[in-house]
This record gives structure tokens, C-alpha cells and sequence, in this order.
């Protein structure tokens, strides 16, 4: 509710400043003018924003797997946490946008340059989160159940992974947001349908209503991933909450 009174007050003060500054639609247009492009039938929202939609869930799915599956490797096989990391980290170094042009040639016109781009931006903080939580466990619970001749699968089912829970469910909340920004980012270098690419063609014709109605949309869209990840994290990790709530 906070949060909300905010957001509220902020658009109030939007609108208010446009009207009475007398700002230049062009320039800055109101909430209200942004709200009224979404009427127009011009922009093909529905079409634009289900393309995007789609993007950002294959972006958020796929990278939630593979960084997953790549931290478990790497906290399973110590060599690989020497091996792989290092390359990890040397790959997340590169502007994801300079090789948007490699995954065109690649993958042709279309979602799935946008769904890597996506992925490759949002799956390295996946990876990192969940590999702490993975090896982040109590030296002395692996102790115990070790002396218990638990198995390596034993210990990893039944401490490792629910340790790693709240650190998987942190990864998931940035790769909600983080999915958002690399499909836009694709749609940014080429693609005929999404926002991304309605923000880029409004913005050779000057229609900053649309831009902004744009910017709208792929909020609320990364609000609802984010939220969706929230309230899956009440059900499978609420003592993660109890914890963030304590601290």
C-alpha cells in the first residue's frame, strides 16, 4: 500500500506538472494522453504486447533452468567451479547488446534472438545465487548427516537444495526483471513486433504518448513476473520471507 500511495502521488504530480508547465506533448506527455494511446488501434497493442510476453517468459524460463542446472554442476564437481566460473564471469563482461548482431545471423528474425538475449543477460546472477546457496549450507548439519553415511544425493536433496531455496527464489526475482530488460533489448536491435520495437519506430515519429504507454506495459509486465515469483516463494520457501522480514 505504501508503494502504491507513491506511485499514485507520482503520476498525480506528473499530470499536474504537464498541465500547468504546458509541456509540449512531444516533449513529455501526460499519464493521461500516455493512457489515452493505448485506445489506438494503430499501435497493434494486443500483438505487440504478446510478443513481448512471450519473449520475457522464454528468456525467464530458460535462463531459471539453465542457471540452476549450471550452479548445481559447478557446487557438485569442485573443478568445475574453477573452470567454468572464471569463463561465467568473463562472458558477463560483454555488452550483451553487441552480441545481439551474432544472434541474428544465428537464429534469423524473429522471438528466439530476443529469448537468448534475454537469457543471457538474466542467467548469470541465477547462476551465482543459487551456487552461494548450494555451498553455503552448515558445515556441521554436513557433518552430521556424513556420519549418518548419508549419500552425496541424500545430502544434496535434503540439505543442500532447501538451504539454497531463498537464494534461488533472490536469483528468480532478478531474472524477473532482468528477462524484461534483455527481450526489450532484442526487440531494440531487430524485430518487427513488441514494444521494444514500437519504442524505437515511435520514436523516428515523434508519438511519445505511445513511447510511454510502452514503458507502462513493460513495467506492469515486470511487476506481475515479479509478483508471481513472490507468491510462489510463500509457498514452497516461506521461512525465506520470515527471514527477509527479520533482517
Amino acid at each position: 500500500m505504501p508503494a502504491t500511495l507513491v506511485i499514485v502521488a507520482l503520476l498525480v504530480l506528473w499530470q499536474l506538472a504537464v498541465d500547468l508547465l504546458h509541456v509540449k506533448e512531444y516533449i513529455l506527455p501526460s499519464p493521461w494522453s500516455a493512457l489515452k494511446a493505448l485506445d489506438r488501434p494503430t499501435y497493434r497493442w494486443p500483438a505487440n504486447f504478446l510478443t513481448t510476453l512471450y519473449a520475457v517468459l522464454g528468456a525467464f524460463v530458460l535462463s531459471a533452468i539453465l542457471g540452476i542446472a549450471l550452479a548445481i554442476l559447478i557446487v557438485w564437481h569442485r573443478l568445475l567451479l574453477r573452470t567454468i566460473m572464471p569463463v561465467l564471469v568473463l562472458f558477463n563482461t560483454l555488452p550483451k547488446i553487441a552480441l545481439a548482431p551474432l544472434f541474428i545471423l544465428w537464429l534469423g528474425y524473429g522471438i528466439w534472438p530476443n529469448i537468448v538475449i534475454g537469457t543471457t543477460i538474466a542467467f548469470f546472477p541465477m547462476v551465482v545465487n543459487t551456487a552461494i546457496g548450494l555451498a553455503s549450507a552448515e558445515p556441521e548439519i554436513l557433518d552430521l548427516v556424513r556420519s549418518l553415511r548419508a549419500t552425496r544425493w541424500q545430502v544434496f536433496a535434503k540439505i543442500r537444495f532447501p538451504n539454497a531455496l531463498p537464494y534461488i527464489f533472490a536469483g528468480l526475482k532478478l531474472n524477473a526483471t532482468m528477462s524484461v530488460t534483455g527481450a526489450i533489448v532484442g526487440e531494440f536491435v531487430a524485430s518487427e513486433l513488441g514494444l521494444g520495437a514500437l519504442i524505437i519506430s515511435a520514436g523516428v515519429t515523434l508519438e511519445t504518448q505511445s513511447i510511454f504507454a510502452s514503458l507502462m506495459l513493460i513495467s506492469l509486465l515486470g511487476l506481475a513476473l515479479y509478483g508471481l515469483v513472490v507468491l510462489a516463494e510463500q509457498f514452497v520457501a516461506p521461512w525465506a520471507q520470515r527471514e527477509d522480514a527479520q533482517t
